[in-house]
């Protein structure tokens, strides 16, 4: 009786897809370094003469941060965030449910709801500052409305995607019964897409946070036209002081969300 040969189990090699795929991506880095004649020589010689810049760096004015006017743009910077997170985020969910096509049967009318969606969701944030910007004026409206808009495109996106993948059955149980829509909404369709629904809208704030202070660069309010003042007159310590707050409170605020976000879903 011969003894049965037993096989150690191969180990797993790299697959071929992988190797090409890193191949591919080293070929064309270096490709778009020569095309746009990049230089390491040069950023390092231009960083050297912008010393001003990265004094200010390890050096931060913290004491702007306790005044009247930065804290005044923070706490405005926090409403644009807030506002334009509750308003979108509420419209999301109205254009979602049409998006989808149990929401809204007519073919033709959910692709115009999906279109324009997919438009609002395709233009920056800063361009839709900018246009605001023309269009009312400088201020806190312009950076409102853009956030409005980008928060809707976000949170549409990701709710419709989860419509589309819900349990019908509760929802045909309810038309069965003679449930009207609101009905039908609060007891078969909110209950499944509330844990993600919350978490997109908490997402979506997190993304307004930090859009809030780049519109400001624009003239749509917030920390970022207090950013920009400095910018403009060479006070790099002021900037990264008001850089290095807003980060923490970007960090804290990102940290409390992931926290209620891993509780929902």
């Amino acid at each position: 009786m011969t003894a049965s040969k037993v096989e150690l189990p191969k180990k797993p090699g790299i697959p071929g897809a992988i190797i090409f795929s890193l191949v591919f991506a080293f070929v064309l880095t270096v490709v778009t370094m020569i095309t746009v004649e990049f230089s390491l020589t040069e950023i390092l010689t231009n960083f050297g003469r912008r010393n001003l810049v990265a004094d200010g760096l390890f050096n931060p004015d913290f004491g702007q941060i306790l005044s009247e006017r930065s804290l005044s743009a923070f706490i405005e910077t926090l409403q644009l965030a807030v506002l334009g997170t509750v308003l979108g985020g509420g419209m999301s969910m109205f254009m979602a449910y049409w998006a989808t096509e149990f929401g809204n049967p007519i073919r033709w009318l959910r692709a115009i709801v999906r279109t324009f969606n997919n438009v609002v969701r395709s233009i920056p944030d800063l361009l839709w500052a900018l246009l605001f910007v023309t269009a009312v004026g400088i201020g806190i409206l312009p950076g409102l409305l853009a956030l409005f808009f980008f928060s809707m495109a976000v949170v549409t996106k990701l709710t419709s995607d989860t419509l589309d993948g819900i349990d019908m059955g509760p929802i045909e149980a309810a038309k069965a019964s003679g449930s009207g829509l609101i009905s039908m909404l609060r007891t078969a369709v909110i209950p499944q897409i509330l844990p993600s629904y919350t978490s997109f809208v908490l997402y979506g704030f997190e993304l307004n946070l930090r859009a809030s202070a780049v519109l400001g660069l624009v003239g749509a309010g917030g920390i970022g036209s207090r950013i920009e003042f400095f910018r403009s007159r060479g006070d790099w310590s002021e900037v990264w002081g008001l850089v290095l707050m807003f980060f923490l409170v970007v960090f804290l605020v990102e940290r409390f969300s992931v926290t209620i976000r891993r509780r929902l879903v």
